[in-house]
């Protein structure tokens, strides 16, 4: 789907600044910071005007924020419509996705005994990298 298609299909305004930083973010497979995005923009664009970009597209849908670690900086990921989560390293602050989710039907379960109507969940695993490892 085209940038400006994919925009109009969240109901958002097309803009050079959305349409910049959307297609940073969906040719990147890992979660990105905003100082990774600005750098990789070919545009001038106020830090100011990324976060407010990356607000409307987190509250669309277009993205999940994470924060990794405080007071590391919080990461954007692009949602596929792939059900993932992250491995983050709590030395290096390395990032892996993880594929698949062992939660559903614990998800499940807990709408069941809560009433609640589960939305999403978001999980982020934290532990020590194999390249961290070797440096203990």
């Amino acid at each position: 789907m085209e940038i400006k298609e994919e925009l109009k299909a969240y109901g958002i305004k097309s803009t050079k600044q959305r349409e910049a930083i959307l297609e940073i973010l969906k040719s990147s497979h890992l979660p990105l910071t905003i100082n990774q995005i600005r750098d990789r923009l070919d545009i001038e664009m106020d830090l100011s005007t990324i976060y407010r970009v990356l607000d409307v597209f987190e509250a669309k849908g277009i993205i999940t924020k994470t924060v990794p670690l405080e007071p590391a900086q919080s990461v954007y990921d692009y949602q596929r419509h792939i059900h993932k989560h992250h491995l983050i390293c709590t030395q290096c602050g390395k990032i892996l996705v993880i594929e698949g989710c062992p939660l559903h039907d614990y998800e499940e379960k807990v709408a069941k005994n809560t009433n609640y109507i589960i939305q999403r969940h978001q999980l982020e695993i934290y532990g020590i990298c194999p390249e961290c490892q070797s440096k203990l």
